[in-house]
């Protein structure tokens, strides 16, 4: 999945004051939609399991992925 310029990453729903921002745009692993909410889902960015809003991010189809390199 790409992970634009400033994108918000939550660590869960529930404590938003655990966030990180992202820098510049990045490349995460979708994991699953999120328990909690359904407009947000589950990443992994840096090994480590975040929540991200789903319109703040875009998920990269497996014949697109080569152009993102």
């Amino acid at each position: 999945m790409w992970l634009p310029q400033k994108t918000v990453l939550l660590k869960t729903l529930r404590t938003p004051q655990a966030i990180k921002i992202i820098e510049k745009p990045e490349i995460g692993l979708y994991m699953k939609d999120s328990e909690e909410d359904s407009s947000f889902c589950v990443v992994v960015y840096e090994g480590t399991e975040w929540v991200a809003n789903k319109k703040h991010i875009k998920l990269l189809r497996r014949d697109y992925v080569s152009e993102v390199n």
